[in-house]
């Protein structure tokens, strides 16, 4: 019984030293990016914050074509299900010219049809400059996750913003839709008054 005693004490202390170790340690992120064209991962990586607001990254890779086309990796580090973000630059980040992400991943997706969402991603609201437009998350992309898309120019973390929708006010607009269906519904079946 004894020796048991001294080798479970032994494994304990050794257990901890080694925890103690690796604490200080960070543990490599996987990219959310798969290698394309001239790059091995993302051009730039947006990061979903708890606090509701996303900061960009730059890692050092170019456009994947060689010229203007840069990928954008996101990580949802929000604690909550991001179903899309806004994006705004100075420069007409939306004027996709048919070389996106796609083309050199195979990536594609069924409700994109720019060839630039990747495989979760696609765009709305762009507008009329090709400055400002909504990256959709199909599905959602859950708290943990992460996905990338293109955009045109060869961005740096200073070139455009990132919004990120409020979960509460995502909330509110969806409890107002599902309202305002149960009152037609209601009134479709009581028929004319």
């Amino acid at each position: 019984m004894n020796n048991l005693r001294q080798r479970l004490l032994c494994g304990t202390v050794l257990g901890g030293a080694a925890a103690l170790l690796l604490a200080g340690t960070t543990p490599a992120i996987a990219s959310p990016c798969p290698a394309a064209g001239a790059d091995t991962t993302c051009g730039l990586i947006i990061t979903l914050n708890p606090n509701g607001t996303g900061s960009i990254t730059a890692t050092g890779q170019g456009p994947y074509d060689g010229i203007e086309d840069t990928m954008i990796g996101v990580v949802n580090s929000s604690g909550h299900s991001v179903g899309a973000i806004s994006l705004t630059a100075t420069t007409s980040i939306f004027a996709f010219d048919g070389d996106g992400i796609d083309t050199y991943t195979g990536a594609s997706n069924a409700i994109d049809t720019t060839g630039y969402g990747g495989p979760l991603t696609y765009f709305t609201n762009i507008n009329g400059a090709l400055t400002a437009g909504t990256a959709n998350f199909i599905g959602g992309l859950g708290s943990g996750a992460s996905t990338y898309f293109s955009l045109e120019e060869p961005l740096t973390s200073a070139s455009f913003k990132v919004a990120v929708p409020e979960p509460a006010s995502m909330l509110l607009l969806g409890t107002a839709l599902a309202g305002f269906a149960l009152v037609r519904r209601r009134r479709k079946t009581a028929g004319p008054t």
